[in-house]
């Protein structure tokens, strides 16, 4: 991805994509997370100019549209906090912003600063009076890897409630390893956590792949769930990483469900990787491959129950329930799986139907 050098610049397909995900996951977010806790918070760190060339919505204005136009509306605070360095397109986010009527109780600030410094300072703030931070989510999506140190991620996942969606720019990061300048390999240091990142330079193997497991075992040593979805062209060539970290298990669901909902439109495919070897591109036939992970984690197991099957699929992979009744459905018909006819409950199953009380046996 290019950087772009003028104040506002064209919509690109995968950007699209992005922001439909962050729309779909945010019309979840908005109102389970408003329902339970008086004070929730949208930090948006690259807020961008709150538009595109041709009209398009940037995420500061998707973000406000999805609170403000829900058709659950909430009662507690929520603040909007969009962070810009650039003050040309600061002067473009607030004059968007200004044109979005928001009730009383949205709190919208919009500021010139850069991300790490900013929401440092506030962690900081919070932590020294021993205070916890409301619940948040982090779309954190710069064009390169400055300005995203990992100590500053770990900081916000260690409090409750609060997720990060970062864009991983892995390509530029392997391209600038061995780059001459201190300080440009000082933000790689930085935006891992250590010189793990920088060592890969020197040893075997793909580097992007290293690269990208390496941020997702740093994510998972402080989130409990942590997703990474892959952009790739009509060519297979992977665009560049989004991670979902959360400690959330309805939040880990949700991202999922609004990755499935965003249809490629030709340009552009999904993938999912975060299991290793494990590909699922998002516009393939589910069934056969889950099908195979569920039998390979549960046949060996004796007599098991839908809830632990759906628990696997849900938490463990990158499907969702409806993806299992096929897969299950598929087994069952195969004879590799024998579901019983009465149910733990007592009651009886129905047919192509398989409840968190089934019960079923691998052959």
């Amino acid at each position: 991805m290019t950087t772009p050098k003028e104040t506002l610049w064209e919509l690109d397909p995968h950007t699209k994509a992005k922001h439909e995900i962050l729309r779909r996951y945010l019309a979840a977010w908005f109102p389970i997370l408003g329902t339970y806790n008086s004070r929730i918070v949208y930090i948006d760190g690259f807020s961008g100019p709150g538009r595109y060339k041709n009209g398009e919505p940037g995420s500061p204005t998707i973000a406000l549209d999805v609170a403000v136009n829900h058709r659950k509306s909430t009662t507690g605070e929520i603040v909007f906090w969009f962070i810009e360095e650039r003050d040309d397109r600061l002067a473009h986010l607030k004059q968007e912003l200004a044109a979005v009527r928001v009730p009383a109780h949205f709190k919208v600030t919009a500021e010139s600063g850069r991300f790490h410094e900013k929401f440092g300072k506030v962690l900081g703030s919070i932590e020294a009076d021993k205070n916890a931070l409301a619940p948040t989510f982090a779309f954190i999506d710069p064009f390169g890897f400055s300005g995203i140190p990992f100590s500053l991620i770990e900081r916000l996942l260690s409090h409750k409630r609060c997720e990060a969606f970062i864009t991983f720019m892995v390509d530029a990061i392997n391209r600038f390893l061995e780059h001459p300048e201190d300080k440009v390999v000082q933000h790689i240091v930085e935006a891992f956590g250590g010189d793990e990142a920088v060592k890969i330079a020197k040893g075997p193997g793909d580097r992007i792949v290293k690269l990208r497991e390496l941020y997702q075992s740093k994510l998972s040593s402080v989130a409990k769930y942590v997703r990474f979805f892959e952009m790739r062209d009509r060519q297979d060539r992977t665009q560049y990483y989004m991670f979902f970290a959360t400690n959330s298990e309805l939040g880990h669901l949700k991202m999922k469900e609004a990755m499935w909902k965003v249809d490629p439109d030709g340009d552009f495919r999904f993938s999912d990787a975060t299991n290793p070897g494990q590909l699922v591109l998002f516009e393939a036939d589910p069934t056969k491959v889950l099908a195979s992970q569920v039998r390979d984690q549960f046949r060996a197991k004796g007599t098991i129950t839908g809830f632990q099957v759906r628990t696997f699929v849900e938490n463990r992979t990158a499907y969702l329930k409806k993806h299992m009744t096929g897969a299950l459905k598929q087994e069952e018909e195969s004879r590799s799986l024998k579901v019983e006819a009465i149910k733990t409950d007592g009651k009886r199953r129905r047919a192509n139907t398989f409840p968190d009380e089934a019960r079923l046996t691998w052959a």
